[in-house]
């Protein structure tokens, strides 16, 4: 399969493998890949918040947990979590 054929959800797959990896960077990227092709793939944005906040990037993990929110509201437990620890992170 050519890049050009991967979907969206390929991509996410490729970044959950990259964080796995240790390979933050490229996780990131394909992420952000997963998203260009979908904008609307709740689970991207919430895994690329979550990255976002382990690498201690809290401005970005509380855009992307927003968004995953704003997406699929039944996941406010996790995603409000999320962003009241980053937004904690942030007010310290």
């Amino acid at each position: 399969m050519s890049e050009e054929e991967l979907t969206h959800f390929d991509h996410y797959r490729r970044a959950k493998s990259h964080e796995k990896s240790g390979r933050y960077e490229e996780a990131l990227k394909a992420y952000n890949t997963a998203l260009e092709i979908n904008r609307e793939y709740a689970h991207a944005w919430y895994y690329k918040g979550k990255l976002h906040y382990q690498l201690g990037h809290y401005s970005e993990c509380v855009e992307c947990a927003e968004k995953a929110l704003k997406l699929a509201p039944d996941w406010a437990d996790h995603c409000n979590k999320m962003l009241a620890d980053a937004k904690s992170r942030i007010a310290s």
